[in-house]
């Protein structure tokens, strides 16, 4: 299998930036979040017709199409266009983002494998510090059985997953002449409601803490049908009768965050257990594991803003777990899930009225706490996990002319350790788990079988 790149090129919008749109301004939200990529994979098939027709031509005439409703769709998103300037704001100028079409020497199944997807990403954006600086690239993947892969790449300084699929269903919207109403056009509200700090004022950001950045890290799907995680929930719903209970019934993506969290902290547990076995230290160690939970902010503002609303409009809510090497897997399961998802509900809890209005008054005593809660604590070495549901989001509605996805693949540029994000299925009902851990510690982690009884498959 060989993926051969035959042509880049660079997509600018179809109308210039107007001159008073020239300086979009960054929210605080953006300010404190760092540029990496959260690539995505969308997988078509050839259609039936494929083996009558000239395949060539059928893919270039498809490139063609994605090539001109890009260029239009950067008009209607237009800062994503531009170039990030002093962590401040975009300069606006319709540099435009790379388009890179590649031949691929063999079938689309070969390649809906976590282990060689990544194969189907611009690479260089990846690796090119000058291509950071880029928001977007796309590599269109043409294969030889006639079917396409589409691998988009935009960074996280300037896009939530909200954003980013509301732009990928406006391009494939705009690609398959849908009807005006079904043409998406975002909104700009995040600056003045998130004003960013002002030049010289420092802010956090992640880019270069090794709570984040791996070595070796590796990416693996679990898969999860919809009757073991109804069975799962239902586990967990039982100790609702009792007093320390859940009040409410646990949501999939409850159940299934608390059910990987809980493998991650074992992972720690049993790497610290193995460490202390051969120190000479009479103190066992704590393990304190801390969970940012990504929460979108757009429906808890007053008033709340459209999906559409473009940007970073999300906070991660943090909850937290302490265990040492002496605690096993003896405990109640579902117990222990249930306090997980305690915590969780708790992190969440916190980002109210108050919260959000320390946010918008940009209070940096409260961007400093914030930070030292989500990271390490008072010099005490922490695991940080970080936890994603892109659940009931539209992937699979992406239908650029030719139908919609087979398959959608999720963050596997293999960068970022202890990350989690939850996916649906394509039938809409399971759930795929897209986890990201060093190599050594995914050792560790497969092995739980607290998860892995839950499990239908491992990509």
């Amino acid at each position: 299998m060989k993926v051969q790149v035959i042509s880049k090129e660079i997509i600018k919008p179809s109308s210039p930036t107007p001159p008073h749109l020239r300086n979009f301004k960054l929210s605080l939200l953006d300010q404190i979040l760092p540029p990496f990529y959260v690539p995505i994979v969308m997988f078509y098939p050839a259609g039936d017709d494929y083996v009558t027709n000239n395949n060539i031509h059928d893919q270039s005439s498809k490139s063609e199409f994605l090539k001109k409703s890009l260029s239009e769709t950067l008009t209607r998103f237009y800062p994503i266009a531009g170039r990030i300037k002093d962590n401040i704001l975009i300069d606006c100028n319709n540099e435009g983002v790379d388009y890179i079409e590649a031949k691929v020497n063999g079938i689309m199944s070969d390649f809906m494998s976590v282990d060689v997807v990544h194969q189907l990403h611009p690479s260089h954006i990846m690796l090119d510090d000058v291509a950071k600086e880029a928001q977007l690239a796309v590599q269109v993947n043409l294969f030889d059985c006639g079917g396409i892969a589409i691998s988009i790449s935009m960074s996280h300084k300037i896009v939530d997953a909200c954003t980013a699929i509301t732009f990928i269903n406006g391009w494939a919207a705009t690609a398959r002449a849908a009807p005006k109403q079904e043409i998406v056009c975002p909104t700009f509200d995040s600056a003045a409601i998130f004003p960013a700090l002002p030049p010289g004022v420092q802010v956090s950001s992640l880019e270069s803490d090794d709570s984040v950045q791996g070595v070796n890290v590796v990416t693996k799907m679990f898969a999860f049908t919809a009757p073991k995680i109804a069975s799962l929930r239902a586990r967990i719903a039982e100790l609702r009768s009792s007093s320390d209970g859940l009040s409410k019934y646990p949501t999939r993506t409850e159940a299934l965050s608390a059910l990987v969290w809980k493998s991650f902290i074992r992972t720690s547990r049993v790497k610290a257990a193995r460490k202390y076995s051969l120190s000479p230290a009479s103190t066992k160690p704590v393990i304190k594991s801390v969970a940012n939970y990504a929460v979108n902010l757009r429906t808890r503002l007053n008033p709340p803003l459209p999906q559409v609303s473009f940007g970073n409009i999300l906070m991660d809510a943090t909850a937290e777990s302490t265990t040492t090497i002496d605690d096993d897997d003896s405990h109640e399961f579902a117990d222990t899930l249930a306090g997980l998802i305690g915590q969780l509900r708790l992190g969440v809890s916190r980002i109210n009225g108050d919260y959000i209005r320390k946010l918008q008054e940009g209070d940096l005593a409260f961007l400093k706490s914030l930070d030292e809660a989500s990271h390490d604590s008072n010099g005490e070495k922490v695991q940080i996990c970080w936890i994603s549901s892109l659940c009931r989001f539209p992937f699979y509605e992406a239908d650029f002319g030719w139908g919609k996805p087979s398959w959608v693949a999720l963050n596997t540029n293999a960068e970022y350790k202890n990350s989690l994000f939850l996916m649906d299925t394509k039938c809409g009902t399971g759930i795929e788990a897209w986890v990201s851990l060093e190599e050594d510690d995914m050792a560790i982690f497969e092995e739980d079988q607290d998860l892995l009884q839950c499990v239908k498959s491992i990509n």
